[in-house]
């Protein structure tokens, strides 16, 4: 009897793990992914811009999901904020004055941005190391030559600045929907990039050009961008166009000329009738 419960229990178990392995795969969760980077726009605006992917057939954005901002304070990290993703899976944190006072002994600020996962899918979290830093843009003249020049420096105090050497910065012409690369290379020793200006590029009607250095991607410094303004690009006068419609006070041509020829056959049938009365008349008056 003993024999014959063992083997009706082993069967049962032999067709038990099979259903339990297929729902443990069924349960298993979705993959996810965090992006996050530090951004320092034109107008000083500092964000930390976090991503949430959650991975299907590929990576997509992954929407309506909490995310938490922390600083790292000594051993310990302070939350910041709790946002919720948009559409493209993105939420932007602002920094605020008081968020720089956890500054590390080298002027870092560590950032940390996680999302506790669900029933369905993974948590995830991302650590990134930032250090202030700005970029200013000038320009100057020798002889007949044009310059823009560009200086990177690290602005971790109220009173400190100290010149970033050896960093990469791309200098564009910004137009109104994009950005067009005129020059990327290293700063000096003392943290200034020099180029030529691109005197032959077209500006406003004023030759007013605005040209945009930015660093990129950087792994310590994030990205940057600052503008600079000047009226040494090629003036470029605004085009006229002739427009001719029944709304305009300038009718279209083929109107125009339409008009003459009517007007011509009208009038060369008055004379030629009065040619005729005339010529009648004198016929009249001769017999």
């Amino acid at each position: 009897m003993n024999r014959g419960y063992k083997t009706i229990i082993l069967a049962a178990l032999i067709a038990f793990v099979p259903g339990l392995a297929l729902w443990a795969q069924d349960a298993e969760l979705s993959s996810t992914k965090m992006q996050a980077a530090y951004y320092n726009d034109q107008e000083g605006l500092e964000r930390i811009v976090a991503r949430l992917l959650i991975k299907s057939e590929r990576y997509e954005p992954f929407a309506n999901m909490e995310v938490s901002f922390y600083v790292a304070a000594d051993t310990s990290k302070i939350l910041l904020e709790k946002m919720t993703t948009n559409e493209k899976g993105e939420a932007v944190y602002v920094l605020q004055d008081k968020d720089k006072t956890y500054m590390d002994v080298t002027g870092q600020l560590a950032f940390e941005v996680t999302y506790d996962g669900s029933a369905t899918a993974e948590s995830a979290a991302k650590d990134i190391q930032v250090k202030m830093a700005e970029l200013k843009v000038s320009f100057f003249q020798e002889d007949t030559s044009k310059f823009i020049a560009v200086e990177a420096f690290e602005t971790s105090g109220v009173d400190s600045i100290t010149p970033i050497a050896a960093v990469e910065i791309g200098l564009y012409i910004k137009g109104t929907f994009s950005y067009f690369s005129i020059a990327k290379d290293i700063t000096d020793e003392t943290g200034k990039l020099i180029v030529p200006f691109p005197v032959e590029m077209p500006g406003d009607t004023l030759g007013i050009i605005t040209i945009a250095a930015k660093i990129e991607d950087h792994d310590l410094y994030g990205n940057i961008e600052s503008w600079g303004n000047i009226n040494w690009a090629k003036p470029v006068p605004l085009a006229s166009e002739a427009r001719r419609g029944l709304g305009d006070t300038d009718a279209p041509l083929w109107m125009v000329y339409t008009l003459i020829v009517l007007l011509s056959a009208v009038w060369f049938h008055y004379a030629y009738v009065i040619f005729l009365v005339i010529k009648i008349k004198l016929a009249k008056d001769q017999v």
